[in-house]
């Protein structure tokens, strides 16, 4: 086997087989993840199209929002992603409230996660708070430490 600088090293069959099988192996590997930040990426357009897409229509309907994210913005990993809630059109002492779980893309629409979404309704927790803020000291009453 006789090299130059300026020439590559001339390889046996069996050599070039190894080699050829690494580069295959390398770019398949290189395909499987450039598809999946593919399918990432596009998972994450939809969840962003689809929390505008309900904000929009939240606003149209008198409705305000909040959505429950992580501290990077990922979403959380239960089946509540966000919670719609307006007074009472004819009584303002009257609170209405929607959990709402977002979907986006293709995601489709399974019967156990809309059991979860029902047990989550009837598993809600409403108790009252009064916040009184003095000019220098915030007032909870009562004194809640959950909160």
């Amino acid at each position: 086997m006789n090299s130059t600088p300026d020439t590559p090293p001339e390889l046996s069959a069996g050599q070039k087989a190894a080699l050829t099988k690494k580069r295959r192996a390398a770019a398949s590997k290189a395909l499987q993840t450039r598809r999946r930040m593919s399918a990432l990426a596009k998972a994450r357009a939809a969840e962003a199209a689809s929390k505008e897409a309900l904000r929009a229509y939240c606003q149209d309907q008198g409705w305000k929002i909040a959505f429950f994210e992580g501290a990077t913005g990922a979403p959380r990993t239960g089946i509540i992603d966000a919670v719609a809630f307006h007074l009472g059109r004819s009584n303002a002492d009257v609170l209405d409230i929607r959990l709402i779980q977002l979907k986006g893309g293709n995601a489709g629409i399974s019967g156990p996660e809309i059991a979860r979404l029902k047990k989550a309704t009837t598993e809600a927790t409403v108790r009252w708070l009064i916040a009184a803020y003095d000019g220098e000291t915030l007032h909870m009453l009562p004194d809640d430490p959950e909160l």
